[in-house]
């Protein structure tokens, strides 16, 4: 069974020692514990770890511009960010950038386990405090967007309710594959770039239930 590679980054040493023992005894193996962003770029390229679990605020460059560079350049490792705080600007650029997780450092451990689980498996996992957060704060600024079909509306009031690819799949009788084909046409259509700005505007402009 292949394991999977995780970088760890955070600027304060009991909760990197935390995080680390998340990992222990899972499908995990954390290949590197890091204090600030500097170290956490030369490790990822120099590791490549299938994840990084990286502090949204550490010294250096921090969790967020990880991502843009990550972003930027390609990189295949996923990014999961970690948050003490909810500051609603800097958790809408982590999520217009594709941040593949984030998750409240007060959360039960589970639920970082949970988030890498979700973003190996290609569904971005995010808090729902933070997110509830900055749909408050930037929800009205979203377009309202072209009519969407009774499919796409359904997808998208799934979406904004937390529902993942496979359970959307279940609740209406389609295919995986067919779920995905709706959620491109509904970023094109509406001109947005990820899940979550979807579940951010299905649940801002409250789509009709169908």
């Amino acid at each position: 069974m292949t394991r999977t590679t995780v970088l760890v980054a955070d600027d304060h040493p009991l909760m990197r020692d935390g995080i680390t023992s998340l990992f222990a005894g899972t499908e995990f193996d954390v290949v590197a514990q890091v204090n600030d962003g500097d170290a956490a770029l030369h490790a990822i390229k120099s590791l490549n770890p299938m994840v990084a679990v990286l502090d949204i605020n550490m010294p250096g460059p921090s969790g967020v511009d990880i991502l843009r560079q990550a972003r930027t350049e390609g990189w295949d490792t996923l990014i999961v960010l970690l948050t003490a705080g909810v500051d609603p600007e800097l958790l809408d650029e982590a999520f217009k950038l594709g941040a593949d997780g984030l998750v409240l450092k007060d959360a039960a451990g589970d639920m970082l386990l949970r988030a890498v689980r979700d973003a190996l498996s290609g569904e971005p996992w995010f808090d729902k405090s933070a997110m509830e957060q900055v749909i408050a704060h930037l929800g009205a600024a979203l377009p309202a967007g072209p009519p969407l079909t009774a499919r796409e509306n359904d997808v998208a009031r799934l979406v904004a309710i937390g529902r993942r690819n496979k359970e959307i799949a279940h609740e209406l009788g389609v295919s995986e594959g067919t779920v995905k084909m709706h959620l491109h046409n509904l970023y094109q259509k509406l001109d947005i770039g990820s899940r979550t700005e979807l579940a951010i505007l299905a649940r801002d402009r409250k789509f009709d239930r169908r």
